[in-house]
């Protein structure tokens, strides 16, 4: 019998007892159903499928998933900004709780390990112990850090992290911070989540690329959320400003990279197909390569089946069985190093 993939890269979920502290600093009203977040302005609408751990395995069970890979890199930001509690430990009770989980499922649930890169030396240190002692096969960081005083993770603060990441082979899933850049004008119509969060990762993938990240660190390999968010429309503008060149702007403002941007994409770049949109997945098939697009339905937060992210590349892409297995699972084995599951 062939071995069976169907590999979910972005799953979350988000036990209550992960942000006890929240609930007791007041930004989370448990006493909801379902529980709501209420920060800086903006209410984030949880579910029960995100917070209820047993039934969000069900379902991931029952939609036929084989592997599950489960992260919150969120918590950390608001770990340090409301509860004073540095980011480096937040990130050891993220770690610790998805381990939890994992021992509970341990046929389905593959975590991913979290770090703030900012945090250098102990940073490295926090994301070896998940994978060598708990035994994690990724590592997932936010596209930001802070809401005040913002981080991105392609400055020198981070080099150490990547260093690590870069020389070990060990693929870094990157998610949109919950609160993005701009989201003083993004408290309402959900706007923090459908226009900040993919302009977000726009500028976060950009930065890695302008900066010669990649050129530092050549063997990283990076999986952009959400169909590569506004990275993807934001390509071609990168290609032409690279092709017109930088003569006559300041020396601080010239891009670093070495190679034409696009270059970087199909070495550097992978994405997920989290968006429910088949013309969205068509282009992100066409911007990073059918062996650099994986299944990603972001259940938990969308308490959605993810039977339909499955259906919607099964059926709506029209493509051949054989890249449908690619992106249900068989990108995900490879770059994660997963095995059948019994």
């Amino acid at each position: 019998m062939a071995e069976s993939f169907i590999v979910d890269v972005q799953n979350h979920v988000l036990p209550l007892d992960l942000i006890s502290g929240a609930v007791t600093a007041g930004i989370v009203d448990a006493s909801a159903l379902p529980a709501t977040v209420k920060w800086r302005g903006i209410t984030f609408a949880t579910s029960q499928d995100m917070v209820d751990v047993d039934k969000h395995m069900r379902a991931c069970t029952e939609a036929g998933l084989t592997h599950v890979m489960l992260h919150m890199p969120m918590v950390v930001t608001i770990a340090y900004e409301v509860m004073g509690m540095p980011a480096i430990e937040a990130a050891r009770v993220h770690n610790d709780t998805m381990a939890e989980i994992r021992d509970r499922y341990p046929d389905i649930v593959f975590p991913y390990g979290t770090v703030r890169p900012h945090d250098g030396a102990q940073a490295v240190e926090e994301a070896a112990r998940c994978i060598d002692e708990l035994g994690f096969k990724a590592l997932a960081i936010d596209t930001s850090y802070g809401t005040t005083d913002r981080l991105f993770p392609h400055t020198v603060e981070c080099f150490e992290f990547w260093e690590y990441v870069n020389d070990m082979g060990i693929a870094v899933y990157v998610h949109p911070a919950m609160l993005c850049y701009g989201w003083e004008w993004m408290d309402r119509y959900k706007f923090d989540e459908t226009v900040a969060r993919p302009a977000e990762t726009a500028l976060c993938a950009s930065l890695m690329i302008m900066t010669g990240l990649f050129d530092r660190f050549p063997q990283l390999r990076i999986i952009l959320a959400h169909m590569g968010g506004g990275f993807p429309m934001c390509l071609s503008r990168l290609e032409f400003g690279h092709r017109l060149g930088y003569d006559g702007i300041p020396e601080y403002q010239k891009p670093k990279n070495i190679r034409a941007p696009r270059e970087y994409v199909r070495e550097n770049l992978w994405a997920d197909t989290m968006g429910f949109d088949a013309a969205g997945i068509r282009h992100a098939i066409e911007v990073f390569g059918v062996d650099h697009v994986m299944l990603g339905t972001d259940y938990g937060p969308i308490p959605i089946s993810p039977a339909e992210h499955i259906d919607i590349v099964r059926h709506d892409l029209g493509l051949t069985q054989a890249e449908q297995e690619k992106i249900l699972g068989l990108n995900a084995k490879e770059l994660f190093g997963l095995t059948a599951q019994a």
